[in-house]
This record gives structure tokens, C-alpha cells and sequence, in this order.
């Protein structure tokens, strides 16, 4: 189901800078199932190309297996969980459920998802304001165990965009996107039983290989450094990283040998795969709660964004990691960030309870960064969100967000 939007919405808190105007919603989706993961594809050609990852627990005996696989064949009992609740929705849904989980052991939740595949067309609007009418048409679905992240591999392989999921079921899996506008699954890893894959991200954020590596972290606290090669996903190396979940890896996109991980257990650290990662080379406490988002900036060297439950965003020079630049309060945990695919200047980000917002991070002091734009279109927990690059080098700006209990899509953008 989905739901045009053409009012100039004003929802912009913060000081938007001189010049910019508040964002405006274009589109909204019915995702059906709780949406927490969105990226748009980054590869020439497909760059209207937008996917959604989905998370759901539903009781076993709605749960059947055809020939395709499985599917949630009574949608009234899919778990829905008060969207009042203080807690966030993914620290629940993976600690607190697991342990009802354990109390029913003939009754198991089943954690069921689906990837949802989207074609974006965008028309220059006629009306005085000139707002743009955007129709985004759903033109694939696969059923599938829960998604908890998912990202576009930076180039093709085998001259086609691939797409890396991380599941519920604890695997890795690799999707070809076709000509067609359909998936069909290249290759996947299992990378241990009893655990959450809960992150991924590709080495190869500006440099290319045509042996390209995956970091994936889980909810035992493991990091698994997954190789690309022709035979499929190889586990090239696996180790304890932290104590409690592994929220988030990620590699330094400038030195793809240095990975990234922030968990639970409150922990920033930084390993050298060159290694066997027996020691991290870095371990930063700056953060007061769990370390749940990282990204390396693809643009700029040395400029790395962490955000954490304690709804700070730090932003940190690699070279030196004994204090952060500087730390930005954005009023909710920070689920996700996402640098500017283009100039790296900006910050998007994922705040669970506050929405989401846009970072200007042109000149980093030791003050806070500015807000850029604020969207609060939401009315649950913002989960995903992502910078589309089908305009990427004009003056206007779009980005698909998700929020999770009211499972809903959104396209905005401002200029």
C-alpha cells in the first residue's frame, strides 16, 4: 500500500541554514512488516533502485514452508509491541524477547522478514512551488528470515549490482539484481548457529577489488571477515569481539585491512585483520551506552562517525582516537549513519525516538556540529535511512527513511 504526498510539509527543527528549504515528504509505503534497514543502489544505471529490509516475529503456527520457502500466513499474529514503550525496539527484540524465547522452548518465535525491491521514477513538478511528484512502485518481494541489515556492494560483480543481507538466521547472503528488476540469490554464509547476524559492510568503499571482503557482526559478539570469490562467501576469519551484541562493523574505507565493531558492552574498537585479532588495536569508552552505528567517510580520509544509545554522534580522526573532534546530542539513540555519497560534508542520521536528521559537518570543531535538517515525519522508531544518488550532484536532496512498529517507508527530500 502506498500514499502520495503533494503538501510542502514543514518539519524541520533545528536552524536549517540560510537558503534551504524544510523537507518534504513525497512518498509513503506500507511495509506490512516492521521495516528497520533501507539503501538505495549506488551503481550507474541503477540509481533509482531502492530496497527495504523487514523484521517481524510471528508465532510458529501462522508460519508455513512451501515450495519457495516461508511465509506468514496469518497476519494477526505478527507481533506488534506498544510504540509508547521507552525501549528501543531492536535491543528488544533481540535481548529481552530471546529470553521469552527460552522460557517456551516448544513454541519458539519465528523471526520472519521479507526484501522488498523498489523502482523510483521522479517528474518535475508543475505547481507554483514546483514540488516534485514521486511514484515508487514495488517490483519485487521474497519472503525470507529477518532482515537486520542490508547494503549495496560499492561496484558490480560479474558486471551486475549485488545487494548483502545479514539475517536472523545468522547468514550472509549475497543478491544479483537482474535486468529485470528481480533478485536472484549468488552465494551464502553461515557464520555460527544460536545468533543474530545483525551488520555487514564491503571493503570497498573507495577502493575497488574484484575479491571484495564483508565484515559481519552478531549478536554473540563475534566479527566474521567474509571473502568474495568466484566458488562463493569464504570465511576468511572469525573472533570475539565484544562481551554483550556486536551492534555494527565496519571498515575503514581508506585502509580496508582496519575494521570498525561497536557492541553492547559500551565499547569502540579498532582491529587490524592483518592480524589473527587476538587484541584490538584501539579501545575507546567514550561512548556511555552501546556503540550501535559507525561509518568511514568515503570522501574525506581520516574522518570516521560513530553514534551510540547514549544519542551522541562522535566524529573522530583515525589517526589520532584518543578523544573524539568533537560529540553532537541529537536526542535519540543513534541507530545508523550515513555520509554524503557525493562531497562527504553532511551526516544523515537515524535517531530511534527523535527522528531523523542531517549533520553539517563542513567545518568540524570542538563544538557541536550543526543540524542541517531535521524530518520527523515518523510516528515510530527511526531505523533506516539512506542518501538516494539519482541527484546526487544537483542542488535538491532525497532520502528514503523506515520507521519500525508502524512499518512504514518514506521518501523526502528538500532543496
Amino acid at each position: 500500500m502506498y500514499e502520495l504526498e503533494t503538501a510542502n510539509l514543514n518539519m524541520t527543527s533545528g536552524s536549517p541554514v540560510v537558503g534551504e528549504r524544510s523537507p518534504q515528504l513525497l512518498w509513503k509505503q506500507d511495509t506490512e512488516y516492521s521495516a528497520d534497514a533501507v539503501e538505495w543502489c549506488p551503481i550507474d544505471g541503477y540509481k533509482n533502485v531502492l530496497v527495504c529490509g523487514t523484521y517481524q516475529l510471528a508465532d510458529p503456527e501462522s508460519v508455513r514452508t512451501t515450495d519457495s520457502g516461508t511465509e506468514t500466513t496469518d497476519p494477526d499474529t505478527l507481533k506488534t509491541t506498544d510504540p509508547d514503550k521507552t525501549t528501543d525496539a531492536t535491543q528488544e527484540e533481540i535481548g529481552n524477547e530471546q529470553a521469552s524465547e527460552n522460557t517456551n522452548i516448544d513454541q519458539p518465535k519465528q523471526r520472519k522478514g521479507r526484501l522488498l525491491l523498489y523502482n523510483l521514477e521522479v517528474e518535475d513538478g508543475s505547481g507554483d512551488g514546483g514540488e516534485r511528484n514521486v511514484l515508487l512502485n514495488e517490483v519485487f518481494r521474497e519472503e525470507c528470515a529477518a532482515i537486520l541489515d542490508l547494503k549495496w556492494g560499492h561496484q558490480t560483480i560479474d558486471g551486475k549490482p549485488c545487494l548483502g543481507v545479514v539475517n536472523a538466521s545468522g547468514e550472509v547472503l549475497l543478491y544479483v539484481l537482474q535486468d529485470d528488476k528481480t533478485f536472484t540469490e549468488k552465494c551464502s554464509l553461515q557464520v555460527g548457529v544460536d545468533r543474530l547476524a545483525l551488520s555487514l559492510d564491503w571493503s570497498t568503499g573507495v577502493t575497488a577489488s574484484s575479491t571484495p571482503s564483508i565484515i559481519v557482526s552478531d549478536s554473540a559478539g563475534e566479527l566474521t571477515l567474509c571473502h568474495y570469490q568466484q566458488s562463493g562467501l569464504v570465511n576468511a576469519l572469525q573472533w570475539k569481539a565484544h562481551d554483550f551484541e556486536a551492534w555494527i562493523a565496519a571498515f575503514n574505507y581508506w585502509q580496508p585491512d582496519i575494521v570498525y565493531s561497536g557492541g553492547d558492552d559500551c565499547k569502540l574498537k579498532c582491529w587490524d585483520t592483518r592480524t589473527d585479532c587476538s587484541y584490538p588495536v584501539i579501545v575507546s569508552k567514550r561512548h556511555s551506552m552501546g556503540v550501535c552505528s559507525i561509518q568511514s567517510n568515503q570522501c574525506k580520509e581520516h574522518i570516521l562517525a560513530t553514534g551510540s544509545y547514549d544519542e551522541n554522534v562522535l566524529l573522530w580522526d583515525t589517526r589520532q582516537m584518543r578523544r573524539p573532534l568533537c560529540s553532537t546530542s541529537v536526542g535519540g539513540g543513534v541507530w545508523r549513519v550515513k555520509w554524503h555519497p557525493v562531497h562527504g560534508d553532511w551526516l544523515l542520521t537515524a535517531c530511534m525516538h527523535n527522528g531523523f536528521h542531517v549533520l553539517d559537518c563542513t567545518n568540524i570543531t570542538d563544538d557541536n556540529v550543526p543540524i542541517l535538517q531535521s524530518y520527523h515525519g515518523h510516528e515510530s522508531l527511526a531505523y533506516g535511512v539512506d542518501w538516494c544518488r539519482m541527484q546526487e550532484h544537483s542542488p535538491e536532496h532525497l532520502v528514503a527513511s523506515c520507521s519500525f512498529y508502524d512499518h512504514v517507508l518514506h521518501v523526502w527530500g528538500w532543496s
